[in-house]
């Protein structure tokens, strides 16, 4: 972009005798990351989403992310894990995930594929509904005749019709009519809807659902607004996939729902999540951003390969055969314990086997020593802290899609730690993007100044009131100043006024002139 003359003669003649350095570029380069293994899936899913990934020419992090949430959703909270040997500390398989990639990477419809078996049992399910529900007001029509026979009845008896006989009689015929209850309605799966209505729903399923956003920011850039802190704590709640929670309304009346357990997967593209995660870390503390902990930021470019032939059959039908099993889970065959003391909403649990519970307790105290040391930024901390969680859960997922019984494999341990040192490269990834929405905020003042359009030298308040877009906010404003210092192409000078001192930045002509 050519620099407007103005704004380069302006910076000259306010160059100092300090010599200038020379403008370095802005740093916006995002670690890398590995590319995904294939043996992190469990075996009865593996060939699917890879087959899926070759035929569609996209990352496989995109087919395996919502498959893994998928599967842990069917899973819920049927059963759970108890990481350690003795104590009570349960996990349950429900995850969070969400993939990152930019606009026409074709996300949306990798998604969909993986999310083809889950929508199938839902489309199932729904058919099963429909039956339960047509019976259920056969019920409704024969109750309400039954009680308006006995309604007459008794009528009559209280006018002395037929003696105390014929009283005791119609009050016996009364009591003995009972309204139906509706059916439960099963769900596996939905993707809009209010907290109010998905606690209904959740409350019919207590054993867990999944709620698939395409743009998953869109629900929690909803979920920020202070009239919806409510739903937000439902959401929170539905995380922990353990707890009940209760809705008191005026029009609804009261729900109670005896455990809420939410999946919850979507995409989303690489600068939408930036602004996300800094305004989410500045003004919130509830740790809703650091949940999404199946987060996957794939690399993409490479050689276009024109793949055209038909899916493979075979690892399609046992990936179905997989969710349709999860989706009926018989926990009894799995060999869970069940303890009494928990009462009827308790969950039936599996430990890990003797040589994979070492390796878990081997990996946790470092990331417990890691976590304790003051080397690593706070955002990162309280992610990687819900990792302790994460990987028993993972475990869990991968032992039962393995189609394994009995104490969590040493395989599903392995594959669930292989997770975690993915997982975490992308979380790197992930809050790197901080600096890169630094970076593209930096790079919107510098066209301003490029063009002229601010004084020299100027100050913060100058471009905030231009109300330019993206330029409004201060805390990203001052995050793109700081930028530009650090690329030498900004100098802060601190002017004394006998208060506060004024901060006017100045511009390095060498940053104008090349």
């Amino acid at each position: 972009m050519a620099t407007h003359p103005d704004a380069r003669e302006r910076a000259e003649q306010s160059e100092t005798f300090d010599p200038w350095p020379e403008p370095l570029p802005l740093r916006d380069d995002l670690p890398t990351v590995p590319t995904f293994d294939p043996a992190l899936l469990p075996r009865q899913l593996r060939g699917w989403v890879m087959d899926i990934s070759e035929r569609m020419n996209c990352p496989a992090d995109l087919v395996a992310i919502p498959a893994m949430v998928s599967a842990g959703a069917l899973i819920g909270r049927k059963v759970g894990i108890r990481p350690q040997r003795r104590t009570d500390w349960l996990e349950v398989a429900n995850v969070w995930g969400c993939v990152v990639a930019p606009p026409g990477s074709l996300k949306s419809p990798a998604a969909a594929e993986a999310l083809g078996p889950i929508r199938r049992l839902e489309a199932k399910a729904a058919a099963a509904n429909e039956i339960a529900l047509a019976d259920h007001k056969a019920r409704e029509a024969l109750y309400k005749l039954e009680k308006e026979r006995a309604e007459k009845a008794a009528r009559a008896a209280l006018k002395g019709e037929g003696g105390n006989g014929a009283r005791d009689s119609a009050l016996s015929m009364l009591l003995g009519v009972t309204e139906p209850t509706p059916p439960a309605i099963k769900r596996h799966l939905t993707s809009d809807g209010t907290a109010e209505k998905l606690g209904e729903i959740c409350a019919d399923n207590p054993d867990g659902i999944m709620v698939h956003r395409d743009e998953l920011l869109s629900l929690f850039a909803d979920l920020d607004r202070p009239e919806k802190a409510s739903a937000r704590g439902f959401y929170l709640t539905g995380w922990g996939g353990q707890d009940g929670y209760t809705f008191d309304r005026i029009m609804r009346g009261t729900i109670r729902i005896p455990a809420v357990n939410l999946s919850l997967c979507g995409t989303t593209q690489p600068n939408r999540i930036a602004g996300y995660m800094r305004e989410s870390l500045q003004n919130f503390d509830d740790g809703m951003v650091q949940r999404l902990q199946l987060l996957a930021w794939p690399d993409f470019g490479g050689t276009f390969r024109e793949v055209d032939r038909y899916p493979d059959t075979e690892a399609r039908q046992a990936a179905q055969e997989c969710f349709t099993d999860l989706a009926d889970l018989d926990v009894r065959e799995l060999g869970a314990t069940w303890e009494e003391a928990t009462g009827p909403y308790g969950v039936p649990f599996l430990r890990f086997a003797e040589d994979a519970q070492e390796v878990f307790a081997e990996w946790r105290g470092a990331l417990e020593q890691r976590l304790r040391s003051e080397e690593m930024a706070a955002a990162m901390t309280a992610h990687l802290s819900k990792y302790r969680g994460l990987i028993p859960r993972v475990a869990l997922i991968c032992h039962i899609a393995n189609n394994d019984h009995g104490p969590v494999s040493l395989e599903a341990t392995r594959q669930a730690l292989g997770w975690a040192e993915y997982l975490e490269s992308h979380a790197v990834r992930a809050y790197a993007s901080l600096s890169l929405d630094n970076a593209e905020a930096a790079r919107a003042i510098w066209r301003r100044i490029t063009k002229g359009e601010l004084p020299q030298p100027f100050t913060a308040r100058d471009v905030q009131r231009k109300g330019w877009a993206g330029l409004t906010d201060a805390e990203r404003l001052g995050a793109g100043l700081r930028a530009l210092q650090e690329a030498n192409r900004l100098r802060v000078v601190k002017v004394e006024t006998g208060g506060r001192p004024s901060v006017t930045f100045h511009v390095n002509p060498k940053a104008l002139r090349s």
